[in-house]
């Protein structure tokens, strides 16, 4: 049910690529929970709605309200995520990207618009942006995308959009009459240390399906990864699953209706989404991908051959030394990393074990998963599987398990709106939500201490006549992080056609969006953003209404 639900989502939301011009805006602090209609009460029966807020400054957006509880020895950092409410519930709250502080307050948010993949990463050493925006669905059965992988720099300015289109893509027939300039799929886009960018991309291929009694001439997603050079766009490494299937056979898929029969793949409108790479890492000279429908945890050497298949349910190429214990199993996982070692000696991998999916759920816990490999003599131990025993989390799809230091792990359950961090000792010191389950998913999220942004637009004011009488200036800066600037300037002009005076008070940060009051009589007012005495931006110089 859980997955059906992300997968309407998918199917009926054609979601373009903002202007880049529009996706840098401003917000701020009041609260107002959105209350919903009376058929969606009676379609969903989950009252209340989960709160949103908003504000004076940049009224079109609205993040959701965070709750979050920390613990002594939590990591302090900024959350970066992208949530994604299900539409028919929040019809008036278009899915966004964010970077929240772990007090709620927005520090960056995007344009309306999905944007998948959103994540700090580095190219030469310097912090990017990155993020993908496209078309969702593709005439596909699940949540697949064609788009375009967008990287911003740390004033948020273009650094470069990067493309896939090699001619060969079918995107399902819903699509033909629409082709995507580029085909790039939502699931990764990693940037790796020597300047090229790690995609996967899905295309609608005819195979014949009898061997795993589907039709002759039927349809599957071939699944394919991609390694583009930035500067060039050139392919540098490209697989297909197709291409291996004498290495990994259909039938190892577990995509599959209950009665044993695969699902779709009756034409190229419904493939047969058999395999499902959701992430790929470099590993050696090689890589390590993460197949959803397949349970496993495959090797690849550096031209696309298969070094050894780590299975969820038998173990593939090895031998689980605690097979009959329930952490020694996975199913339907994603973000699978190695943490250490090499594919050829001992190898220790993370995933975001989700052991659920939209028709096999409700009995094993989603955990955040760590095993050792032994390459040489092929068996697979489990290291530890993260779970908060007060909060039982059953997340059907999507997740994270990112490695924090000071050996703390930062879980996020995707399609569950919860994150959660874990101390050295694999205790709970930060549980934050963002949503009520099922009703806003975010496909990853992460939580960082690197990023540092001072924006190239203007600070944003705005003001508001009380009904005393006095005005209070709201003033915001989009995307500047709390180390860019911590107080507001404020100049005032008692004269609208006069100049205007010098600095009039000088207010603290507070959250995304800080007010102040206006002396009386005030008629033209400017605020600039300061560190100190440091003016680090200035806002246009706006008239005060009577």
């Amino acid at each position: 049910m859980h997955m059906l639900l992300f997968s309407i989502i998918a199917l009926c939301t054609i979601l373009q690529a903002p202007s880049f011009a529009l996706s840098l805006r401003t917000n701020a602090s009041d609260t107002k929970p959105y209350n919903g209609t009376p058929a969606e009460f009676a379609l969903f029966a989950q009252p209340p709605f989960w709160p949103f807020q908003s504000f004076v400054t940049e009224p079109e957006f609205h993040p959701p309200v965070l709750e979050i509880s920390k613990q002594p020895g939590a990591t302090d950092g900024l959350f970066v995520f992208a949530p994604l409410p299900f539409l028919p519930v929040y019809p008036d709250r278009p899915p966004v990207g964010l970077i929240m502080d772990q007090l709620g307050n927005p520090i960056w948010h995007s344009a309306n618009g999905y944007l998948g993949q959103l994540e700090v990463q580095q190219i030469e050493g310097k912090n990017v942006l990155s993020y993908w925006t496209g078309g969702i669905g593709g005439g596909f059965v699940d949540a697949h995308g064609m788009g375009t992988i967008t990287i911003l720099d740390a004033s948020y300015r273009l650094v470069q959009n990067v493309t896939l289109n090699d001619g060969t893509f079918k995107a399902g027939d819903s699509m033909q009459n629409k082709p995507y300039p580029s085909y790039i799929d939502i699931h990764e886009s990693f940037i790796t240390s020597k300047g090229s960018l790690i995609v996967t991309a899905y295309n609608s291929t005819p195979y014949d399906l009898s061997a795993v009694g589907g039709p002759k001439d039927g349809w599957l997603l071939d699944s394919l990864i991609y390694e583009i050079d930035l500067k060039t766009n050139e392919t540098l490494f490209r697989w297909s699953s197709v291409e291996h299937v004498d290495e990994l056979p259909l039938n190892g898929s577990h995509q599959l209706h209950p009665n044993g029969t695969i699902i779709d793949g009756h034409n190229a409108t419904h493939p047969w989404d058999y395999f499902l790479t959701n992430s790929v890492y470099p590993l050696d000279d090689g890589y390590i991908i993460s197949c959803r429908h397949y349970w496993s945890a495959i090797a690849l050497d550096s031209k696309g051959g298969v070094k050894w298949s780590l299975n969820g349910r038998d173990g593939g190429d090895f031998t689980m030394i605690n097979q009959g214990g329930e952490k020694s199993t996975f199913s339907w996982p994603h973000y699978i990393r190695p943490l250490s070692g090499t594919a050829d000696t001992n190898l220790t991998i993370t995933m975001f074990n989700n052991n659920n999916n939209g028709f096999d759920n409700g009995t094993a816990p989603s955990t955040g998963l760590a095993l050792h490999l032994d390459l040489q003599n092929r068996t697979v131990e489990t290291v530890s599987a993260l779970q908060d025993p007060k909060d039982v989390i059953y997340a059907d799809s999507q997740g994270t398990y990112q490695r924090l230091p000071r050996d703390h792990k930062f879980l996020a359950y995707g399609q569950i709106p919860k994150l959660k961090e874990f101390n050295d000792k694999d205790e709970v010191v930060m549980d934050a939500k963002f949503g009520y389950d099922n009703q806003v998913s975010s496909y990853r999220s992460y939580v960082v201490s690197n990023w540092s942004a001072t924006p190239y637009w203007a600070p944003k004011i705005a003001t508001t006549r009380e009904k005393n009488g006095n005005v209070t200036l709201s003033m915001s800066w989009n995307g500047a992080t709390p180390d860019v600037y911590n107080s507001w300037i404020i100049y005032e002009s008692a004269d609208v056609n006069g100049a205007m005076r010098g600095q009039s008070q000088q207010v603290r940060r507070t959250g995304f969006e800080t007010n102040a009051t206006l002396s009386a009589g005030t008629r033209l007012v400017m605020a600039a953003a300061g560190q100190g005495k440091q003016v680090k931006g200035r806002s246009e110089t706006i008239p005060v209404g009577l």
